[in-house]
């Protein structure tokens, strides 16, 4: 008695097509029957990351329209810098009525230019986010993270550029 196996059999791998397994002589897959799919992740749509950055594009857009007008309103108290002293100190007796409605005014714009930005630029950031993890719009969701994060700076320098467009009449 030997002990040595048989011979392996050809290792024949299955026909890929119908034609080809006609030809093998398999029988022929039932016409409904597809091959599962692969576990490869897909791709899903890019609007996540379209709406992300809209919200960023809105945050920093509004925004800076309202910096601008804050930046004119903060810009426009220059003409009541000959209440200020050479010490700095403001001489409350020389400022007429106007110039403290036209502070508030600075000032609640201000606030809200920076308000309306961080809310919108902080939706367009969160789901810019989700919308990279996720591959559904990457590309659009790593640019509203970029915008969302340079924005305060863009708008920010709207509301110099509105101070500028508001002191221009007072410079001397």
């Amino acid at each position: 008695m030997t002990s040595t196996p048989p011979p392996p059999e050809p290792h024949n791998p299955p026909p890929a097509t119908r034609a080809e397994a006609a030809q093998g002589g398999y029988a022929a897959a039932p016409a409904g029957y597809s091959a599962p799919a692969s576990p490869a992740r897909t791709r899903g749509s890019n609007r996540l990351g379209v709406i992300a950055f809209a919200a960023s594009l809105l945050a920093v857009v509004i925004g800076s329209i309202i910096a601008v007008f804050a930046g004119i309103q903060s810009g426009s108290l220059a003409q009541f810098a000959g209440a200020i002293d050479s010490s700095g100190n403001v001489d409350a007796g020389a400022l007429p009525a106007a110039a403290n409605q036209i502070a508030l005014a600075a000032g609640a714009l201000s606030v809200a230019a920076f308000l309306v930005w961080g809310a919108f630029a902080l939706w367009g950031f969160v789901q810019g986010i989700i919308a990279a993890v996720k591959n559904r719009g990457r590309g659009w969701g790593i640019a509203a993270i970029v915008l969302s994060v340079v924005g305060g700076g863009i708008v920010f320098a709207f509301f110099i550029v509105g101070a500028g467009i508001g002191a221009a009449p007072y410079a001397s």
